[in-house]
């Protein structure tokens, strides 16, 4: 079974980091710890330290809010202490106003200037789309700023780490959804991602990582022996977790990546789908470690909320095998092949960027029509350079 960083904060020399100092921690519902009873990271820095702020990212400290959704400063209703909120807003997506973007995401000053020490604890899914990542970034340089020490309590990351896929996304397209020029599937743990923010952007951070024991990088979520907990409301399964990376990039299209269904990310499609011939078509490209299912189903909220949709369940029949990105792919392909008079990307509002190349890291998806096969050998060429240029920020 693998440890966690927060199970090893009593083992030497760790302890003394914690001891007599006044902590700020980022965490939230996704950290929890097997040795402390199962609770959540917060409750057991709670009760072990003297723990003086919380620091809410997207979903809250305890997990309840839904994407995107507005986190307000606050008390914690459980430890009565002051909650600072990390995510005010969905306000990248504009990219108008970078300042803004900045302190909607970001500590203050003020906020710092009682600690002695951050503690940053939460359990990522091995995504660059994901917005945990961009809250360690902006957390390591707000406290680079102050001149306050930082600990990452690190934890798997889910996909494992060997495995690294699609492009680095452009300059001009980095945003809460990709702060940092990193693949789609980065193949990094949380405390390899601080280490790698501190030298590849010279944050000057004072960092400190609690690595795990344990762990090696072929190991996915279902060998750790860890108890399975949500990382976001909509990232319900491992299986979700597993196939995010790909069905994720319907975000920026009329199709629905199955938000508001009980199978999000797993089921995928829009009222103008025709099941059968959705799963035909995409058994038929073969992607490694997957099959699909014609599905009916109906969203409770969010794209198409009370519709009747066409479209597929997806079944992972191989973790290992798997290849998320090259699923996302190839699914918007074949739905542009399907259904060309219906499918769409979604259009930004004026002023602002197409979601689609937020997430994919270009317009090359949207803008052309090469083939999925041409696109993701490109991409793998950027994610292997990728991989070497961080080898020395790993820490497995």
């Amino acid at each position: 079974m693998v440890t966690i960083g927060i199970d090893r904060i009593k083992e030497k020399p760790y302890e003394a980091l914690f001891a007599n100092r006044r902590l700020g921690v980022v965490s939230n519902a996704s950290g929890i710890s097997p040795r402390y009873g199962y609770r959540s990271t917060v409750d057991v820095l709670c009760e072990l330290c003297d723990v003086t702020a919380l620091f809410a990212p997207e979903h809250g400290v305890r997990g309840v809010l839904g994407p995107g959704e507005k986190v307000s400063h606050g008390v914690d209703p459980l430890t009565g202490i002051t909650t600072y909120s990390l995510f005010e807003d969905m306000v990248f997506e504009a990219g108008a106003d970078k300042s803004r973007t900045d302190a909607a995401y970001m500590p203050t000053a003020p906020m710092l200037s009682e600690l002695d020490l951050l503690v940053f604890d939460m359990q990522d899914v091995g995504s660059r789309y994901f917005t945990y990542a961009s809250t360690l970034f902006y957390t390591m340089r707000a406290a680079a700023a102050c001149g306050l020490p930082l600990c990452v309590l690190d934890r798997p990351n889910p996909l494992g780490g060997e495995v690294v896929e699609g492009r680095r996304q452009d300059e001009s397209l980095c945003s809460f959804i990709g702060l940092t020029r990193v693949p789609i599937r980065h193949g990094l743990t949380m405390g390899e991602l601080a280490r790698y923010y501190n030298g590849a952007y010279g944050l000057g951070c004072d960092l400190t990582v609690v690595p795990m024991a344990g762990w090696s990088r072929d190991m996915l979520w279902e060998d750790c022996g860890l108890p399975f907990v949500k990382p976001s409301p909509n990232l319900p399964t491992p299986a979700s977790i597993l196939v995010y990376n790909g069905t994720c990039m319907l975000a920026g299209t009329n199709a629905t990546e199955g938000r508001g269904t009980t199978s999000p990310f797993t089921t995928v499609g829009a009222p103008y789908v025709h099941p059968r011939d959705l799963a035909d078509a995409l058994e038929a490209c073969g992607p490694a470690g997957l099959r699909f299912s014609p599905a009916y189903f109906r969203p409770a909220f969010s794209k198409y909320s009370g519709e009747v949709c066409g479209g597929v369940d997806i079944h992972v029949t191989d973790a290992a095998a798997l290849r998320a990105v090259s699923l996302g792919v190839h699914l918007i392909r074949t739905l542009q092949a399907l259904y060309p008079r219906d499918f769409a990307f979604r259009e930004p509002p004026a002023g602002a960027r197409w979601h689609i190349d937020l997430s994919t890291g270009s317009d090359e998806l949207r803008a052309t029509r090469r083939s999925a096969e041409d696109l993701l050998a490109d991409w793998q060429r950027d994610a292997e350079r990728f991989r070497e240029e961080t080898m020395a920020y790993r820490l497995y």
